[in-house]
């Protein structure tokens, strides 16, 4: 009986909806067949029991119902219980829908308004229930449904404590998340400080002293290919400004959208060789953008260092379940770790693992092939 309605607001769940529709039965099965719980005149059978059993249907299958329908349910309990004792010689089973209404009150009501109405129920039932031998029946009587609403109280605070624990776990976990974000966005500006600091003003002091050195090499008629030698290097030391401003960015703003398809015109720009086709209604995340640049501009790295002059096709398109970008040479064989070129494919491979992606790298009939492969469910998702 119970097990149903002490369930909280929303629907019951099946062990609970099944107790409380066993326990029906067997009441009305002891109110009609058991000894001395007949009810005379027979007529009072129908007025009591059918909205004492609708109630308690009711309670049992919207255990969250609140307002005038829970108070209609307590009353319906009530009365019909209390028409079933009047007809009844003393305390019969039928007492069992007024003791369901004091669980129900204890449960569900304020606690002033819980000992009000079921002083009510209390005194009701005494009337209905008399004559009795003894002072101490009326006595047992209120106790009974004193005892069923201190139950049904102590179960609705159960749950509160309950509820509230579940909550105070729930807040200490975001707590905790915030604090180790806070934590992490604390790191990601000391490392962007760090880089800005350090690396971004050597590689601004690099550039000028490369300037410097070529206009010298231009004063003193040095031959072309060495003047050649120093505006690349320039070049390179440009480069490597703009992408530790860029990372600088990303390590304070985090990844941000990428277009990726401009980006990849001009990481090829750098290797006049290079030939770059993308897919136009490719979209990606910024995770997966910037993971798909740095791949591209690692593979065509190597193939500048391993394949000068050699034709580089760069391709990314989306597939059927992702996305795939291919970086394939002619001419290059494998990079040889002693040259960092190792340590180079370690971090492609650590990239594509951070967004679920998988790398492939490898040599083919007539060169060099670096193939990443985006899913559509990695990080965020791929927009088609």
């Amino acid at each position: 009986m119970n097990a149903a309605a002490g369930r909280g607001p929303g629907r019951p769940g099946v062990p609970a909806l099944l107790m409380s529709l066993l326990w029906l039965p067997l009441l009305l099965g002891l109110l009609v067949l058991g000894r001395g719980q007949q009810v005379s005149p027979v007529w009072l059978y129908p007025v009591g029991i059918v909205p004492a059993v609708a109630g308690w249907l009711l309670f049992s299958f919207r255990p969250g119902i609140s307002g005038r329908t829970l108070y209609a349910v307590i009353v319906v309990l009530v009365g019909g219980g209390a028409v079933l004792l009047a007809g009844s010689d003393g305390w019969t089973a039928a007492a069992g829908f007024p003791m369901l209404a004091a669980l129900i009150t204890g449960m569900r009501l304020p606690t002033r308004t819980a000992a009000v109405v079921s002083g009510l129920n209390a005194c009701l039932l005494v009337l209905v229930v008399g004559p009795y031998e003894s002072l101490w029946d009326p006595v047992a009587v209120i106790a009974a449904v004193a005892a069923l609403m201190l139950f049904g109280m102590a179960r609705r605070d159960a749950a509160r404590r309950a509820e509230e624990h579940e909550g105070a776990l729930v807040a200490d976990a975001r707590a905790r998340e915030e604090h180790a974000r806070a934590e992490a966005v604390t790191d990601r500006a000391r490392v962007a400080r760090d880089v800005h600091d350090v690396l971004a003003h050597s590689l601004s002091a690099l550039a000028v002293q490369l300037q410097g050195a070529r206009l010298m090499a231009l004063r003193d008629g040095a031959a072309e290919d060495t003047v050649a030698q120093i505006e690349r290097a320039q070049r390179l030391a440009s480069d490597g400004i703009a992408e530790a401003r860029r990372a600088v960015r990303a390590l304070r703003e985090g990844p941000g959208p990428v277009d990726v398809g401009a980006e990849l015109h001009t990481l090829a720009d750098a290797h006049p060789d290079a030939t770059v086709h993308v897919d136009p209604d490719l979209r990606l995340g910024g995770r997966e953008g910037e993971t798909v640049l740095r791949t591209a501009q690692e593979a065509l790295s190597n193939a500048r260092k391993h394949a000068p002059g050699a034709p580089v096709t760069v391709s990314l398109r989306g597939t059927g379940d992702g996305a795939e970008l291919e970086v394939r040479d002619s001419g290059s064989g494998p990079p040889a770790p002693a040259d960092g070129a190792g340590s180079g494919l370690v971090g492609m491979a650590e990239r594509a693992a951070l967004v679920g992606a998988e790398l492939e790298t490898g040599a083919t009939g007539d060169g060099w092939r670096v193939r990443l492969r985006i899913p559509a469910d990695a990080g965020e998702r791929i927009v088609r």
